[in-house]
């Protein structure tokens, strides 16, 4: 069940092409190349720069390239439904980096750039689904509480990415199951902190 929620290496592969394609059209900027009139048109309007889509098409790729190494080792060490809960909190983090770029490329109405945002945006729903079916499963409390703080955090992203394409419904509010409190109290830094420690004292932490 995990892995079938897990980023595909095609759907991956897919993304990276579409991003390939986006930047050579900003590198040649074609005015002749219907993308780059578009990116060229909102440029003028002042709603983005270049610049700046440039360095999120590098951050995008990057991203992306470690998205990949993480899907294959997620995949090779997923067993029962049970997650390497380190690797799974870096995963999830990195999602909702991808998500967070999504203002600047919602402007732009091509249809291979919407894909990469909607499917990005799909895979951290099923993200999210895996962390809210964690919490049915046996894992010690204070992983359930590092998986269950990485949700909020990641939910956020979603709702974001969700408004800037226009893809939010009230029956898709529904479907997500939020907690009330979906504020999270930790950091990524934390989070990811207290996933490496494994003598972390849950105890200690309620107490504290």
């Amino acid at each position: 069940m995990v892995n079938s929620l897990i980023l595909s290496l095609e759907t991956i592969a897919s993304f990276q092409k579409s991003i390939e394609i986006l930047e050579k059209s900003l590198n040649d900027a074609n005015p002749q190349d219907e993308l780059v009139a578009e990116i060229i048109e909102l440029k003028n309007s002042g709603l983005i720069s270049i610049s700046k889509l440039k360095e999120d098409v590098i951050k995008l790729q990057y991203n992306l390239h470690k998205v990949t190494k993480m899907v294959i080792v997620l995949r090779e060490k997923t067993q029962f439904n049970q997650l390497p809960i380190l690797l799974f909190i870096r995963y999830s983090f990195l999602l909702k980096a991808m998500l967070d770029q999504v203002h600047d490329f919602s402007l732009i109405k091509n249809k291979n750039i919407t894909e990469i945002f909607l499917g990005l945006t799909l895979a951290a729903l099923k993200t999210y689904q895996i962390i809210k079916e964690a919490s049915s499963l046996v894992y010690p409390q204070n992983e359930k509480y590092i998986l269950a703080e990485t949700g909020k955090h990641l939910i956020q992203s979603i709702f974001q990415a969700s408004v800037q394409f226009n893809v939010i419904a009230e029956d898709f509010v529904e479907s997500l199951d939020i907690e009330e409190d979906s504020i999270p109290q930790e950091s990524e830094a934390m989070l990811i902190s207290l996933a490496s420690t494994k003598k972390w004292d849950w105890v200690y932490r309620n107490l504290a």
